[in-house]
């Protein structure tokens, strides 16, 4: 297998030989006069100043910590207090993806190490111009447009053409992203040297593909790799997603 894509990284090794040899595979005061009081008026200020008192008396009693037995009239059943609050249910939802990753994206610099030929060992292939969207819900987009991986052999250019896309799942800490699986694989690769087209090969669907990179992201720009000789170089775009 060959290691090309972010999304398995392994192309499908080119299926012919270096000799050529096929193989199947976001409050105003008013300014009215005062009318002198009169007696009802009188009464009524003196009514009114005793239902303050008589108030202010009932308030004092009823907030006397030391006599709680006056708060309630004699036969009454106590006061009235309205239902607890029920107990809400302590919070389980996982807590999302780096927000960094989310986003579209496109590599500036990718490297791979490549088994080119079925008769010799991997080789090393420089490209550019992939693209990503990572979503929130753990989704993502390869996307493939005349994306061009090159080597040279003994003095022979080497070149694998991707078109296509791939969609796949992913999870992620601060440092490594996991690539869960390949869910459906609509792309196809072609592998040329000196002789021009040897074959043209589909890339297939990897439900248990499990992938893990390291990666650092800072704002617009991120790098992935590892140890199987992948390494890229990513810029952020306006295509999809959170930005920052």
């Amino acid at each position: 297998m060959v290691q090309t894509s972010r999304t398995n990284r392994k192309l499908p090794a080119e299926r012919v030989s270096a000799r050529g040899r096929p193989v199947d595979k976001i409050e105003r005061v008013s300014d009215t006069p005062r009318l002198p009081p009169t007696p009802a008026i009188v009464a009524l200020i003196a009514v009114a100043a005793g239902a303050v008192i008589a108030a202010t008396t009932l308030t004092t009693v009823a907030l006397s910590a030391d006599e709680p037995d006056r708060c309630c009239p004699a036969g009454a059943d106590g006061p009235v207090t309205g239902p607890s609050p029920s107990t809400r249910a302590a919070e389980t939802r996982a807590a999302g993806p780096p927000m960094c990753l989310i986003g579209s994206w496109r590599s500036v610099e990718e490297i791979h190490s490549i088994k080119f030929y079925t008769d010799q060992p991997p080789m090393q292939f420089a490209g550019t111009e992939r693209r990503y969207e990572f979503r929130p819900d753990g989704t993502g987009t390869e996307i493939n447009e005349n994306y061009t991986l090159s080597s040279n052999w003994r003095g022979r250019q080497l070149k694998i053409v991707g078109n296509g896309s791939v969609q796949f799942t992913w999870k992620a800490t601060d440092n490594q992203i996991t690539y869960v699986a390949v869910t459906n694989a609509e792309l196809n690769f072609q592998y040329y040297d000196h002789r021009g087209l040897l074959n043209t090969l589909p890339y297939a669907n990897n439900p248990a593909l499990n992938e893990i990179d390291d990666y650092i992201c800072q704002g617009t720009q991120m790098a992935e790799g590892n140890s199987n000789g992948y390494h890229s170089t990513w810029v952020r775009t306006t295509g999809f997603g959170v930005y920052g």
